[in-house]
């Protein structure tokens, strides 16, 4: 019985078979887009078809696609596997199992099949539905049991000669690290390339150099972003900047001649931390110390962003809004001086813009209120924060174990010390633990929680708390207050009119005060 199906199938593939042909093509690289690989095998596929006689009904493309490379998938069960993932392939088998075509055609064993289970899916498929399996070089037959195996031999060959492949490509790039050599990927700001490694842009290279004085001047991220943004600066992306992109550059070690080594990851990702920094073949555009300087100046702004912990020494809070309300201009924090906010900017020619304080925080505190007022009747919009500090820290000790055994364990496997079945299975199990604690702190604390502040009894708790308290609380659900310009079209002042009583005219310049502050204030909301 067995042997009259083999008959069948055979007759089936002759030359001069009026059959349905679904062909499938598929290249590894193709960073460019331009799919000219593809459509070639599908040129030479289709010729192939021709010349049996039979019908093409669908064509299954997949650029730029590895059969090789493996990503870390969750099964229907719950189950973490490492999987190669074609999605296009897995359509041809469902597309021929349903009997839409008897016959698959590919240009080479290798555009079909890598991975061995890949090859047994199809091999499977290929048994339970009888379509016919062919190439046009010929390296693709599975009609016999010495087709099959020769198609295994074929693909645990192709599959250890592209890990081993992998192997030294990852080994070169970490020995091009070590020499300082430049990776050839996209070239930082600051910089161009030239003969395969960088110099400095006669251009944008000063531009670095600029904004790293100023930061250390004291001029806010926001003012230099906006002036570049004017200015038609972009970035290596092509887009404008943002304080995101702007930190980014200025902390890149490229800018001070130091080559970072972060690898790539068999799974086709970049490893989260560096593995070795070393001096640079090409030149610094800021020497170490200047470097330096600037990170440290960028760290103490993002402390200062943060809430003050008992026990650190920080200065007492007078005002529970400093530090929010900022001037929309510079972008600067406005400092409190006597009755007033007022922007600081000590530029030659810099912003001295000012608010009434009474006017402000008593706006501020209103708008605050107002919103705890919503989250007290919807407390289920909102969590509440963990107090448990201890556990966090210890979480956190955790993490950055497990983020260590991490490296170690891809430098091993870069290195040849261990093999990729060994670093698969360690790092599922280290990746999924990490994944967990991540999740568990996460829960132990919200994001910009302060301690022991509950968002539904802020309202009630708000009299009598201390200043920082009410900063702390605050902050929760406020990022920002941007003080802007006086409007041009209203008067600063509101002169008194001839025989008015000093009430209506006390009643008509506080509603133009309330107008102005209206117009001046914005509110930055937290998501």
């Amino acid at each position: 019985m067995g042997h009259d199906k083999q008959e069948q199938q055979e007759q089936a593939t002759m030359p001069g078979s009026s059959l349905r042909a679904a062909v499938y093509v598929r290249i590894s690289d193709d960073p460019e887009g331009t799919e000219r690989g593809v459509d070639r095998q599908e040129a030479d596929c289709r010729a192939y078809a021709a010349a049996h006689g039979w019908e093409v009904v669908a064509v299954f493309r997949e650029n730029d696609t590895s059969a090789f490379k493996q990503r870390t998938i969750t099964l229907p069960s719950g189950e973490r596997v490492r999987r190669v993932i074609r999605p296009e392939f897995r359509t041809m088998l469902r597309h021929l199992a349903d009997g839409q075509a008897q016959v698959m055609v590919a240009y080479d064993l290798d555009r079909a099949v890598r991975d061995p289970r890949d090859l047994e899916d199809l091999i499977d498929a290929k048994v339970l539905a009888g379509f016919g399996v062919r190439s046009v070089t010929g390296s693709l037959r599975l009609d016999t049991d010495s087709d099959v195996a020769m198609a295994r031999v074929l693909v645990a060959m192709a599959n250890k000669s592209s890990a081993d492949t992998a192997r030294r490509v990852a080994r070169a790039a970490k020995q091009q690290a070590i020499e300082g050599a430049w990776h050839g990927g996209r070239v930082p700001f600051g910089y161009r390339a030239e003969s395969g490694t960088l110099v400095i842009d006669p251009v944008t290279g000063p531009m670095v150099a600029e904004a790293a004085q100023r930061v250390l001047s004291g001029e806010s991220l926001y003012r230099i972003e906006k002036d570049w943004n004017q200015r038609g600066v972009l970035t290596t992306h092509g887009c404008a900047w943002s304080d995101r992109t702007l930190k980014l550059m200025l902390r890149n070690p490229s800018i001070k001649g130091v080559r970072e080594y972060r690898p790539m990851l068999p799974d086709g990702t970049r490893a989260k931390t560096s593995q070795m920094q070393v001096k640079a073949v090409w030149p610094a555009i800021l020497d170490e110390d200047t470097w330096q300087q600037v990170c440290d100046v960028l760290d103490a702004r993002k402390q200062a962003r943060n809430f003050h912990q008992p026990g650190t020494g920080a200065a007492k809070r007078m005002y529970p809004f400093s530090g929010l309300i900022r001037c929309s201009d510079c972008g600067r924090a406005m400092m409190h001086r006597g009755d007033v906010y007022q922007c600081v900017q000590s530029t030659r020619g810099g912003c001295h813009r000012s608010i009434r304080s009474a006017e402000i925080t008593r706006l501020v505190e209103e708008a605050v209120l107002a919103t705890f007022e919503q989250i007290t009747l919807n407390p289920t919009t909102r969590r509440t924060p963990s107090a448990d500090a201890g556990a966090r820290v210890g979480l956190a000790a955790r993490l950055d174990a497990d983020r260590e055994r991490l490296a170690r364990l891809d430098d091993d496997h870069y290195d040849g010390l261990i093999d990729k079945a060994m670093w698969v299975r360690q790092r599922t199990r280290i990746a999924e633990r990490i994944e967990a604690r991540r999740r568990e702190y996460a829960a132990a604390i919200p994001e910009h929680a302060g301690p022991g502040i509950d968002m539904t009894t802020v309202v009630k708790e708000w009299v009598g708390r201390t200043p920082m308290w009410q900063y702390q609380a605050t902050s929760l659900i406020l990022q920002a207050v941007l003080v802007h310009a006086h409007p041009a079209d209203m008067m600063t002042a509101v002169p008194k009119r001839r025989n008015e009583t000093v009430e209506a005219f006390h009643a008509r310049r506080d509603a133009h005060r309330a107008e102005v502050l209206a117009r001046r204030v914005e509110f930055v909301w937290r998501a």
